[in-house]
């Protein structure tokens, strides 16, 4: 059976375009082609009416690096930052610097919570350890609420202390800048 070669070309092609738009790889190399990567955080929004309730809140965490399990209703009342990310994620692990630096400006105002997806420990647990990231790391052990789960890597949710979600970045983020720290410290005070 002979294949046409212009066929083959255009199958090969299409899978390449695929795994440019489809994947978090194309995510990020569209990032950079954008010149977004590390940008500040958008000043979009997300309606202040969307909040997770307690059942949805419901999420048990294993903890890592250091952290003992935990349940993300145990944050309810508190600012919190919740990251998912992987060490497999180039725009992910672009960012890791800037979240070390809000753990250790804001980490006591706030509960800092990142949820590695699609990792595993033997991977994530010594790329924390080469870098010295010692913020919070959590595997989620239960079932995320579908509002959560998140169609690119890094995907991060600021919550209010009412537990809505008052931000959303899919982009890398310098959460570190002062731009950065400046907007969460508002979440802080409200």
């Amino acid at each position: 059976m002979k294949i046409d070669k212009g066929f083959a070309i255009s199958g090969i092609v299409l899978l390449l375009l695929a795994l440019f738009f489809f994947t978090p790889v194309g995510d990020w190399a569209t990032d950079l082609l954008n010149e977004k990567t590390l940008a500040g955080p958008s000043k979009e929004k997300i309606d202040r009416n969307f909040n997770l309730n307690d059942k949805e809140m419901a999420v048990s965490l294993k903890g890592y690096n250091g952290t003992a399990d935990a349940n993300l209703a145990d944050f309810r009342g508190k600012v919190v930052f919740l990251n998912f990310w992987g060490s497999w994620c180039p725009p992910c692990v672009e960012e890791m610097p800037g979240i070390q630096k809000l753990y250790e400006t804001k980490g006591d105002q706030m509960a800092i919570v990142l949820i590695t997806m699609k990792d595993r420990p033997e991977k994530f647990l010594p790329f924390l350890q080469e870098n010295n990231y010692s913020m919070p790391v959590y595997e989620a052990s239960s079932l995320l609420p579908k509002q959560l789960i998140p169609g690119s890597f890094p995907t991060t949710y600021i919550l209010n202390k009412k537990g809505e979600i008052v931000l959303k970045e899919i982009k890398s983020v310098d959460w570190g800048s002062d731009e950065a720290l400046s907007m969460v410290q508002k979440f802080i005070d409200e």
